[in-house]
């Protein structure tokens, strides 16, 4: 029988050991959480918004006892969360009638995953409020992200 050296024998275990390892460091950590709409970097996306939650316009007195109305009622609508590879997304919608006035990130993907929020939401929701429809091209390099957002929005929209 012929004896089989040690490097040939301990050569396969510490190959598999190493690419167990470089996964180990490709998998979310615990600091690849997602970000809510209490941080810092999603308040300047949720500026526009009624502090109040108010989801109709208010309307003022003329006089005579007769209220007239300020215009097309405001009214704020959740959109579903998102679930998709790198997280979840889940925003708020802003109408005015049936115009689009703002879009509030209320939950979007963050820690190793950040670089593809920064550039989809952005992009998106410019995108999103100057054709006033979801049907717009998603964010070169931030596809999943890109989509995600668009199917948030959607469904506020569907649900107003």
């Amino acid at each position: 029988m012929t004896e089989v050296s040690f490097a040939r024998r301990v050569a396969p275990a510490l190959a598999l050991a190493a690419a167990g390892g470089i996964l180990l460091l490709l998998l979310p950590s615990g600091a690849d959480s997602d970000t809510s709409s209490s941080e810092d970097a999603l308040a300047a996306d949720n500026a526009g918004f009624p502090s109040t939650g108010a989801s109709a316009a208010p309307s003022q007195s003329t006089g005579s006892g007769t209220s007239a109305s300020t215009g097309p009622a405001q009214r704020v609508i959740k959109g579903d969360a998102v679930n998709f590879r790198f997280g979840t997304v889940q925003v708020r919608v802003l109408l005015e009638g049936k115009t689009i006035k703002n879009i509030g990130t209320l939950t979007a993907p963050g820690g190793g995953y950040q670089s593809y929020t920064d550039r989809a939401i952005p992009g998106m929701k410019a995108e999103i409020l100057a054709a006033q429809s979801t049907h717009v091209a998603s964010v070169s390099g931030a596809t999943y992200t890109s989509k995600a957002y668009a199917t948030s929005v959607q469904s506020a929209l569907d649900k107003a």
